[in-house]
């Protein structure tokens, strides 16, 4: 994990750079004036329960343990504080980029889990770079509907045998609730993974210009399925007609994303590309602190939840409900979380992305 942030060499610095830059950013997106509205609360959304965030938690942070014992289910507190009657079912992984993912069924809870890894090394992190939107093809969002191209390059080179897998479980288990989680790049694959079963359709459809294959027939799914998602440190995954479509989609589940202090990856990609969360953030100001449940008006990011500070803290990123989200928070592992630090040049994409905190936006 320290390589996603402290391996950075010039040409990382030198792309991050030239985003600022491109003309494509005047087409994209306008500021029109400072919201000085009130917000009020989506009260249709259901309650959030801290217990099951910090069971999402540890899910996710099985995700980091050595595969083999994630198949036995014996990776320590990770596992343990997950579920103490899980059943591993299926792997989903791409080497060629680092993708990671897993299923199972947690009998005790009634809960078909999937979790999706977080980056692990440069290659991925590179891959995350790709700022670029790209059609996002469910028939049920607009056309204008558009995602991260390496988020959802990430999330179909898994989709196929991941969504078999799952309605095999569904047919086993038909009374319980699909219970989705993951951290950073982890958090955008569980996004994209909840929404077609939240919406109830799914395709066999390659995004234009994606490199992704797909393996074998996707099966249809012939209606909504009940998702539970949370998500920790997710970054920005599409553009403002995708996060209001989903928002429509999750209007009637648990869709949690969890944010904490200064981690600067939520604030990535940058607004200026026209990129907008999903509802429904739940703020940690601080480590081991109390909740705080956003506000998001008309869907709109809150400006007064983790969009208030200036994330420039990588620890923030690697510190999720007092505790770290790797497999194991040795003494070792809390020292080296301690020293990373974003390299200078990130400084500049996330100060500009905290100055449009108040803006709204309009397409040109």
């Amino acid at each position: 994990m320290r390589q996603l942030y402290s391996w950075a060499p010039a040409c990382i610095a030198t792309f991050f750079l030239g985003l600022i830059v491109l003309p494509a950013v005047s087409t994209v997106a306008t500021p029109l004036a400072r919201n000085r509205e009130s917000v009020s609360s989506n009260m249709s959304l259901a309650a959030y329960d801290s217990k099951l965030a910090w069971k999402a938690l540890h899910f996710s942070k099985s995700a980091y343990c050595p595969l083999e014992n994630v198949k036995q289910w014996n990776c320590g507190d990770a596992c343990s504080s997950a579920s103490a009657d899980f059943d591993f079912f299926g792997i989903y992984d791409d080497y060629s980029v680092g993708t990671f993912g897993f299923s199972g069924i947690d009998h005790a809870a009634k809960h078909i889990v999937v979790v999706f890894r977080g980056t692990s090394n440069a290659v991925n992190w590179l891959y995350n770079l790709d700022f670029w939107l790209t059609q996002y093809p469910n028939p049920s969002c607009q056309s204008n509907c558009k995602v991260h191209r390496g988020f959802y390059n990430s999330f179909s080179s898994l989709r196929s045998k991941l969504i078999q897998d799952l309605v095999a479980m569904h047919k086993l288990n038909p009374s319980y609730t699909f219970f989705i989680t993951g951290h950073s790049l982890g958090g955008a694959m569980a996004l994209l993974a909840a929404l077609e079963l939240a919406a109830g359709n799914s395709w066999d459809q390659a995004v234009a210009d994606s490199d992704a294959q797909h393996h074998g027939a996707v099966p249809q799914l012939s209606r909504q399925l009940p998702v539970e998602l949370y998500t920790f440190g997710e970054p920005r995954v599409g553009n403002q007609d995708f996060s209001r479509w989903a928002a429509s989609v999750f209007a009637k589940h648990r869709r949690f994303r969890i944010t904490h202090a200064r981690d600067p990856v939520p604030r990535l990609p940058p607004r200026m590309f026209s990129y907008l969360h999903v509802p429904q953030e739940v703020w940690y100001p601080w480590s081991g602190g109390d909740a705080v449940m956003c506000q998001e008006r008309n869907n709109e990011e809150d400006p007064s939840c983790s969009d208030s500070v200036y994330g420039t803290r990588v620890a923030d990123h690697l510190l999720y409900l007092g505790v770290c989200t790797q497999c194991e928070c040795t003494d070792a592992v809390m020292e080296e979380i301690n020293r990373y630090e974003l390299p200078p040049e990130l400084y500049a994409i996330l100060a500009l992305d905290h100055a449009m905190k108040d803006l709204k936006y309009e397409r040109r």
